[in-house]
């Protein structure tokens, strides 16, 4: 009985363990569609509105084209890192391309 409850156990987890966080590959894939806009733009605000002005330090005019512009380009040109989870790549795109003054 014992064995039946771990193996039931284990068919439950194991969904959960496959909803990992999409990777920087599945990111750029997903900016590089034509409609991917709407559906990756959402990833890049919830990063950028927790860490503004702190991680980095994004200008207020047209925030969405910019931070979409600056993560698409860096993805492209940094294909060493798309391995990485989405939300790490889009942390290093915005810190490499709105760097804080160290006044």
């Amino acid at each position: 009985m014992k064995l039946v409850n771990v193996i039931v156990c284990c068919f439950l987890l194991f969904p959960a363990l496959s909803k990992a966080e999409t990777d920087g590959n599945e990111l750029l894939e997903m900016m590089q569609h034509p409609k991917g806009r709407d559906a990756s733009q959402p990833f890049i605000d919830d990063v950028w509105l927790k860490w503004n002005n702190g991680l980095f330090c994004i200008p207020e005019e047209n925030i969405q084209d910019t931070t979409f512009a600056a993560v698409l380009e860096y993805l492209e040109t940094h294909p060493e890192v798309l391995f990485r989870p989405r939300r790490y790549v889009i942390v290093q795109a915005l810190r490499a391309g709105f760097p804080c003054s160290k006044d």
